[in-house]
């Protein structure tokens, strides 16, 4: 894992942990319920983040093809003058 994905998921994490709480019960006067409510929130927290990490890469791919796509056209062009 790139020290630019670590960024990136850390700073989806400290987003996160400043949003609402989506799942009810955490402040649940029953430990049980508060602490399975806690639980979900975390699995929560850990879907919403690797989503956003996937769309990242996905940009972060869709890029890197861009970039090939250049680079192969730009080598053709060469390819072609040089001959």
């Amino acid at each position: 894992m790139s020290i630019k994905t670590i960024f990136i998921a850390a700073a989806l994490s400290t987003g996160l942990v400043s949003c609402s709480r989506g799942i009810s019960g955490v402040n649940s006067n029953d430990p049980y319920i508060a602490e399975q409510a806690q639980k979900a929130q975390t699995l929560k927290d850990q879907v919403d983040t690797q989503k956003r990490l996937v769309e990242a890469e996905k940009q972060k791919l869709k890029s890197l093809e861009l970039q090939l796509e250049g680079a192969k056209q730009n080598l053709k062009g060469r390819k072609m003058t040089s001959s």
